[in-house]
Order: structure tokens, then C-alpha cells, then sequence
């Protein structure tokens, strides 16, 4: 466990990671609406292909939705946490895709349902999970800097302890975060969203 004084002192080194994952995210979630403005095939081609992934989950009962979702949340934060390591060049790709999906997603759906609609379809779980997908990109692109500055500015790095501590940051913080918006996201927003 970490504790609360931990927890608040990897924050304070996570900082400018987590503004840079919002400002990666960002730069994701821009690209996405120039390519709804001025290609808007490829938008289509891109909804296609996150309209088929989403297939997966339909039709689950709301246990097993949330169960879904939080396992794939759970892993890809994990995964952008480890593949950190090498050169941050994961987290930094992970975000970058992620905005694009939610920019083409939110500016089709904001086209076709209206923004108060679109808005409800992310909202209530989209605040919390994007915290925690924030969070472990942070601490991924953190560990790859990390490396990067022990191979080729020689700075001292304790990997092995740095690893442990974004391993218990991920469990103590990210997975709980998860874990509430998968709940949200399986019992609130599914319901909000066919109203």
C-alpha cells in the first residue's frame, strides 16, 4: 500500500507528465476534428473500425459490460505503463489515437444526436476514467524520460525502484479510479445514453 504522503509526493513528479499527456491527448483529439472537417471519408472509415470494436460489448448484461470494460481499461493503462519504458514512445501514441477517437466520436455523434446527447454518452464515466488513462500515461512516459536520461545524460536511476513505484501508484490509485468509472460507465452512462 502507499501511503497518503506517497501517493501526494509521486504527484508532485508526475506533474509535468500528466500535463503532457493532457497536451498529447489534445493534440489527438484536434487532429480528429480537422479530419472530420476536411476528410470526411476517413472520419467515417475511422468510426467503422471504433463501431466494430464496440460490437464487442453489446448486448452484455450490465455486470458483464462493466466487468469488460474495466479489464480493458485496466490492461491498455497497464500496458502504457510498462511500454513506457522504451523511450515513452507508447503512452505518448496511446493518447494521441485515443483522441482521435473520442474527437471523431463526439464530432459525429455531436452532428447526428446534438451535443447534450454526445455529451451524456461520455461525461458521467469520461471525467474519471480519463484521470486514470492520464495518470498511467504520466507514469509511463515518466519511466520512458527516465531511461532515456540515464542512457544518454548518465543520470543516476534506481529502474527496478522506479518500476515499484509506478506499480503501486497503478494499484492504489489508477485501478480504483477504473474500477468507478467502469461502474459509471456500465450502470450510468448506458442508461443515459438510449434515453
Amino acid at each position: 500500500m502507499m501511503s497518503l504522503s506517497e501517493i501526494r509526493a509521486y504527484l508532485t513528479r508526475l506533474r509535468p507528465y500528466l500535463i503532457a499527456s493532457v497536451v498529447f491527448f489534445g493534440v489527438g483529439f484536434a487532429i480528429a476534428l480537422m479530419i472530420v472537417n476536411r476528410f470526411p471519408q476517413m472520419a467515417e472509415s475511422f468510426e467503422t473500425s471504433l463501431a466494430s470494436f464496440v460490437k464487442n460489448f453489446r448486448g452484455l448484461p450490465k455486470f458483464g459490460l462493466f466487468a469488460a470494460i474495466f479489464i480493458n481499461n485496466t490492461l491498455k493503462t497497464l500496458l502504457a505503463i510498462l511500454l513506457g519504458t522504451v523511450f515513452a514512445v507508447l503512452p505518448t501514441f496511446f493518447l494521441i489515437v485515443n483522441g482521435m477517437a473520442l474527437g471523431v466520436v463526439m464530432s459525429l455523434s455531436t452532428q447526428s444526436r446534438g451535443l447534450w446527447q454526445s455529451l451524456l454518452s461520455v461525461l458521467p464515466h469520461g471525467v474519471i476514467e480519463l484521470s486514470a488513462v492520464f495518470l498511467g500515461t504520466a507514469s509511463g512516459i515518466m519511466l520512458g524520460v527516465s531511461v532515456l536520461g540515464k542512457l544518454f545524460r548518465k543520470r543516476p536511476m534506481k529502474f527496478t525502484a522506479e518500476l515499484s513505484q509506478s506499480f503501486k501508484f497503478f494499484y492504489n490509485v489508477i485501478v480504483p479510479l477504473l474500477f468507478v468509472a467502469a461502474l459509471v460507465e456500465a450502470y450510468v452512462t448506458a442508461e443515459l445514453a438510449t434515453r
